[in-house]
């Protein structure tokens, strides 16, 4: 397609896309919202009229363990049967469910998923496709969408039965609007591989929409009073006035999740930095406790305990989880844990010699100790295993501070499931003494509760700073001697060259539900009866050439009516504003407009 600037109809499009954007004019009696985490997810779900009376009440499923604990969010564990369709069982159940499957012998016929939504955590230019396969704990491929859309389908068709039981009358499908939250950090392709996932769960999707993570975690605190937060001083993130800055750390099993948010209103913010981050969640300290055991014993006798000895390996990281949590800085004695004997057996029958020894002889001499079946941890050591990723996220932090845009932030706000661990706070606050640090109680939660807000009153959020440069191919009169040979194409309309067309530029502060430009462009074709557009995004802010971008979609529509000649024009619309690209076309010729998909996925 050719760029073309001439008589085009300025704000065609603007009241159209504003007409179908997530405006949620007809209010939904029902709101539901599915957090489906890296390590625990879980569902919420809220009724219009206790929303108008109370914005933080919310019906959050409770989870309950096979002991006494009861928590918010389950272990993102699914058991899938051998044939790859059939769920067998999700969260503490799938994990139980593996136990004892794993001590009679029989898990191998199954396939033991969790942590697998760090899969799709990709940076710009890196492949997403919808046939992607994934490994399970014991190295079984599946494909990933289908994993997702059974964690998805639990979820929802678990919360829809606990609805019809508040319920005394029936309710469809359409009642409920539902929200799912992604992390701010996501690439295009990995949204639209959540929403195709939940749509093939059975949502319907103009009954759905993406919500990010820490814009949501924002959201419900800017409800919350100052004595359901934990903090330096008695803030309330409700209470800042309009024109406070707040950075939102979103700290999850899998993500580091951080923006900069700025309030507008008593129930709105905008954001004044891009969201960015990486995957340094709580994840991490499990990875360097494996990397630990690995440099002990060699990954060989690891591999062989954790496929022979499922079940002991499944109470080793049960336990770990437990002292995880647990671990403050200012403990100094040591960390017990309950060490299965048969890991040392492992090591012996392998090696030929004694765990013990091995130990004495490594770095970690002074550091670990056995009693029987317990293991005994230096407290130095064992809060070593979260440096990696605190380290990481202290760093970013730091560097965003440098920002101008950041530089009046005097407020962190914590969220997420890893917020929650005392040694992240207290790095967190021992790193950063000029600034409040408030986290809210249960802070592992407040993203499922305000994607609840969001989905109630998506208003909330009035503007949004973009991340990349984002635009088409088009092609302009190619310039002998200036642009590259490789690039020239000979059309009907002459010798052109393949360019990027700039729609929005990376920094660009969008307003909410509006297009950002509309820009025409004409057919290079006779008889021309489809048009098909590439979709590119570069951290640089005026590329000239689509080569120094990453192609991340395409999109295309068909033409009614193809004219003999070329040069027919069509208006191109797209909202970037949105948590999901919006895209509207009209044919000058006819006024037909399209939605129009852009697809991600390849």
């Amino acid at each position: 397609m050719e760029n073309d600037y001439d008589n085009y109809l300025p704000g065609l499009l603007k009241e159209k896309v504003r007409i179908m954007s997530f405006d949620m004019a007809t209010r939904d009696l029902l709101v539901g919202s599915i957090d489906l985490g890296t390590t625990y997810s879980g569902w919420a779900f809220s009724f219009l009229h206790d929303f108008q009376a109370d914005p933080t009440k919310a019906s959050v499923k409770q989870w309950h363990s096979s002991g006494t604990l009861v928590t918010e969010k389950a272990p993102t564990c699914l058991l899938i049967k051998s044939d790859g369709k059939t769920l067998e069982a999700f969260g503490y159940d799938a994990e139980n469910k593996y136990r004892e499957l794993a001590d009679n012998e029989m898990h191998e016929e199954y396939y033991y998923f969790r942590r697998f939504k760090m899969a799709l955590n990709k940076k710009l230019g890196e492949k997403l496709d919808r046939g992607m396969t994934i490994e399970d704990e014991m190295g079984k491929s599946m494909i990933a969408l289908n994993v997702f859309v059974m964690a998805i389908e639990y979820l929802v068709g678990d919360m829809r039965k606990s609805v019809k039981d508040k319920l005394t009358s029936a309710f469809k499908k359409d009642d409920v609007h539902w929200v799912l939250t992604v992390p701010a950090i996501w690439t295009d392709a990995a949204k639209q591989f959540m929403r195709e996932a939940a749509v093939q769960a059975g949502l319907l999707t103009n009954k759905l929409t993406i919500a990010l993570e820490p814009e949501a975690a924002s959201i419900f605190c800017r409800h919350l009073s100052v004595d359901t937060a934990i903090s330096g001083g008695n803030l309330s993130i409700a209470k800042m006035p309009v024109g406070t800055r707040y950075m939102v750390l979103d700290a999850g099993g899998g993500t580091v999740d951080i923006t900069v948010h700025e309030v507008v209103s008593e129930n709105s913010v905008k954001e004044i930095k891009s969201a960015s981050g990486g995957g340094w969640g709580g994840i991490l300290v499990d990875k360097a406790y494996e990397n630990l055991l690995i440099d002990l014993a060699g990954p060989e006798v690891y591999d062989t305990f954790k496929r022979t000895e499922t079940e002991d390996w499944l109470d080793l990281w049960r336990d770990f989880e437990v002292k995880k949590r647990a671990v403050a800085p200012d403990k100094d004695a040591r960390v017990n844990m309950r060490f299965p004997l048969s890991f040392s057996k492992t090591f012996k029958r392998i090696t030929k010699g004694k765990l013990l020894d091995a130990i004495e002889a490594s770095v970690y001499a002074s550091d670990i100790e056995f009693s029987g079946d317990k293991i005994k941890i230096s407290a130095s050591l064992f809060k070593s295993l979260f440096e990696h990723s605190i380290r990481k996220t202290i760093n970013h932090v730091r560097s965003l501070l440098r920002d101008e845009n950041v530089r009046k932030v005097n407020i962190i706000l914590m969220v997420g499931g890893y917020s929650e661990s005392p040694m992240l706070q207290h790095a967190i606050k021992e790193a950063f003494t000029g600034q409040d640090i408030v986290i809210p109680i249960g802070a592992s939660s407040t993203i499922l509760r305000g994607a609840l807000v969001y989905g109630h009153s998506p208003v909330s959020i009035r503007e949004r700073v973009l991340k990349y440069t984002y635009g088409v191919e088009s092609t302009e009169p190619f310039i002998e001697g200036t642009d590259p040979e490789h690039l020239k194409v000979i059309y009907a309309t002459g010798v052109r060259c393949r360019v990027f067309s700039k729609h929005v530029e990376k920094g660009q502060v969008v307003k909410c539900n509006e297009p950002q430009v509309e820009k025409p462009y004409v057919t290079q074709h006779k008889f021309q009866s489809k048009v098909a557009l590439d979709i590119f995004a570069t951290e640089q802010c005026n590329p000239r050439y689509t080569t120094e971008c990453s192609l991340i979609g395409n999109m295309k529509f068909d033409l009614p009516e193809p004219e003999e000649q070329p040069g027919r024009k069509v208006i191109v619309s797209m909202t970037f504003s949105g948590t999901e690209i919006i895209v509207k076309a009209v044919d000058v010729k006819t006024g037909k407009d399209w939605r129009v998909f852009i697809n991600f996925l390849g």
